[in-house]
């Protein structure tokens, strides 16, 4: 019994023993002939071959390609792929995904020619090629800060796209020493000279191989000398005040913008007095407007509070109290150049605001009913947001269908005039507040709580809670809205249409929102969001609004038709006027831009108004017809000759004093051309100047300043 196990154990190694023999036999089997084939090498891969197409490509870098492979001669046709002979690539050559798709390394390897191999997985010694060049990426130029530099020793940042280890940076042609910080980013450094004051272009040009450049930003070199030209202290005050005086233009030419912007940050407020009880139109508060535009130092703020009165738009034809526009006055004027926030509660609580888009005695409403919705939606649509969702650079956004997604649905509309409800006018000097308090407009308005829907509301997706009183519900919603992405772009477009041209560019608007969002330029801002001296210098010293200082630089594209309101302040401050304020506002009507008497909410023009036959936005050429370009000329001629009004008169003796006829029309070009005058012009100019007489200077002055302005070349603010 005990053997039987040592049989069995003998057998089975016998067995093995001969199946081993069998294998190191290997090469003949039992019949003598060949083995059969090893598994390993199966009869179906043979003649597989792979294909990879294209065979040869050229791809700067950064770049993708999409790679196919073609396998033949087996059922199983995938593939690995691998960038010289990696599998799937790497940060230095270059990586590939499993569909074929390779992305170029951001900096190009050594050699910069690169083989991207399908392998078969059917017979993994299949392999197809492809030989790939790498070239270096095509640069993006989108700013430099900062824009505004002194001579001597200065420091670069460089951003926008396609930035290579290997990119230089060049300034007014001159190369700068410039380090690499990513693909976005470049550092710059170098010198600036007295003989480069004014604009300066700066380009990234990356080397070959694929050599290329990006297109030109300008940057502006000021101070030591003369460190800003003449017509760029021109334009630069066009853009910023109600127009250029000789002083102011010397001014800037000697101190540059930033020290002039420093000077107007600083400047005080102009006042508008309180009306008096027995006026009862705007016509004194009009005159102020007008002798404050022409006379006072604070010509940023003024411009800025002007161009916020035509986006918060409150009309005569609705509010002709005087106390109340004046009170809305002040607070535009106030809020000019501090926080958009506060413009957005301190307007939303004038009672002219009140007044003229029926929030105020907006009661909580019964049931079935709906409360007062006009203010709610123009501050969205108007003020603030506008009615389709944007990009940080102010270009629209679009659906999977390329429909535009709006920003606000009509149910948020009824819920943000319910956050409305329960304000009335201010509470007259002594009486009680009431329910509804009669109409007076000498302060901000005030909550009577019973009249407040404190119920909970949804806004633009988020929550406001019950329970809130009138004042705290308000801080909620418009909270809800100035953090809205739409915000900072919305602003800031019309901002520059307002102030240097109607045609920005995406770059430039969402470079201006950026600095609203921040609150932060340069060394202008507080950090916080809204910060409008942060956003008003990012408009006015921006690469875009400042290259047209020079000839060369300049873009058929850039500029604005003149509002006639800023039209004519700027001829009178060009001319040191003595104004009571009287006769502008009767002009301004017959130009379309009565004073304060906008027809609707939406502005004597509106922010948009393609010019036909062009791809130009226009919005002042909404109210230019035969009409109003006669009466433009008409409003010169009668400037010029003092017949505006008896309490405005001009003092043309700088242009009498500047010489002969050739150097009087030369002090015109340069005031209110900044230098563009053509040769034709200018001779004809000099030829209607001779026919009055060659000793009648005043009457040869006059006949220039005539021509000069009622020309198109002054009437377009370039």
């Amino acid at each position: 019994m005990g053997e039987k196990p040592v049989k069995r154990i003998c057998i089975a190694l016998t067995v093995v023993l001969v199946w081993l023999a069998a294998g190191c036999a290997g090469a003949v089997s039992k019949s003598g002939g060949p083995s059969p084939a090893s598994p390993t090498s199966p009869p179906s891969s043979v003649g597989v071959t792979v294909t990879v197409a294209p065979a040869t490509a050229m791809l700067r870098a950064g770049a993708t390609q999409a790679f196919t492979a073609a396998v033949t001669g087996n059922a199983n046709t995938s593939v690995t792929w691998s960038v010289n002979t990696v599998p799937g690539g790497n940060a230095a050559t270059g990586t590939i995904d499993a569909t074929g798709q390779y992305t170029a390394p951001a900096n190009l390897p050594t050699p910069n020619t690169i083989t991207v191999t399908a392998t078969s997985a059917a017979d993994t010694t299949k392999q197809g090629t492809s030989a790939l060049t790498l070239e270096n990426p095509v640069p993006v130029l989108t700013s430099v800060s900062p824009n505004t530099i002194v001579p001597g020793a200065f420091s670069l940042t460089l951003n926008g796209g396609g930035f290579m280890k290997t990119s230089g940076v060049t300034f007014g042609g001159q190369t700068l020493t410039t380090m690499y910080v990513s693909a976005t980013e470049l550092q710059a450094v170098g010198n600036a000279t007295s003989a480069q004051v004014g604009s300066v272009p700066v380009v990234v040009q990356n080397p070959d191989p694929g050599a290329a450049a990006s297109s030109s930003l300008m940057a502006t070199v000021v101070g030591g000398g003369t460190p800003v030209s003449a017509a760029a202290a021109v334009r630069f005050l066009e853009e910023s005040t109600f127009g250029p005086t000789p002083e102011l233009v010397s001014q800037v030419q000697q101190n540059g913008f930033a020290p002039f912007l420093e000077t107007q940050l600083a400047a005080p407020v102009s006042t508008y007095p309180t009306p008096l009880s027995t006026d009862t139109n705007l016509t004194k508060v009009q005159n102020q407007f007008w002798v404050n535009a022409v006379n006072d130092s604070d010509q940023l703020r003024q411009r800025v509070a002007f161009a916020l009165n035509e986006i918060w738009v409150v009309s005569q034809n609705k509010v002709s109290n005087p106390v109340a526009y004046t009170n809305y006055l002040r607070a535009l004027t106030k809020d000019a150049l501090g926080n958009y926030y506060a413009v957005m509660k301190d307007v939303t609580l004038t009672p002219a605001m009140g007044h003229f888009l029926d929030m105020v005695n907006n009661d909580v409403p019964g049931v079935g009913q709906h409360a007062n919705e006009n203010y709610a939606r123009e501050l969205m649509q108007l003020f603030t947001l506008g009615v389709n969702q944007l990009n940080p650079d102010g270009t629209p956004q679009f659906d999977s269908g390329g429909n535009p997604i709006p920003t606000y649905t009509q149910n948020d509309v009824m819920a943000l005039g319910r956050s409305f409800t329960g304000w009335t006018y201010p509470t007259q000097p002594g009486q009680t507040l009431q329910k509804h308090n009669p109409f007076y407009g000498g302060g901000p308005m005030v909550a009577f709580e019973s009249n407040h829907d404190a119920n909970a509301k949804t806004l633009l997706g988020q929550p406001v809670a019950a329970g809130q009183t009138a004042e705290q519900e308000l801080d909620a919603v418009l909270t809800i809205l100035f953090n809205h992405p739409n915000v900072p772009s919305f602003v800031a477009r019309q901002l520059i249409e307002k102030l240097v041209t109607s045609n920005p560019s995406a770059a430039y608007v969402g470079r201006v929102a950026s600095a609203f969002s921040s609150g932060t330029f340069q060394t202008y801002g507080s950090g916080k969001r809204g910060d409008l001296q942060a956003t008003v210098a990012a408009i006015l010293l921006d690469a875009e609004a400042r290259r047209g200082d020079s000839a060369a630089t300049a873009d058929a594209s850039d500029g604005k038709l003149r509002e006639p309101v800023v039209m004519e302040a700027s001829i009178a401050r060009a001319f040191h006027a003595t104004t009571d304020g009287t006769g502008f506002t009767n002009w301004s009507s017959a130009l379309s831009q009565s004073l304060f008497n906008s027809g609707s909410v939406f502005n004597f023009f509106p922010p948009t108004n393609p010019i036909a036959g062009t791809t130009l936005n226009g919005p002042e050429f909404t109210i230019f017809n035969t009409n109003t370009s006669l009466a433009r000329v008409n409003f010169i001629n009668s400037m010029v000759n003092g017949t505006i009004s008896s309490g405005t008169k001009l003092d043309i003796t700088p242009v009498i004093n500047a010489g002969t006829p050739d150097q009087m029309v030369d002090w015109l070009n340069t005031l209110f051309l900044h230098g563009t005058m053509s040769s034709q012009m200018k001779q004809g100019i000099l030829t209607a100047m001779s026919a009055v007489g060659s000793t009648d200077r005043p009457s040869q002055a006059r006949v220039a300043i005539y021509l000069v302005t009622s020309s198109s070349q002054y009437q377009v603010q370039r």
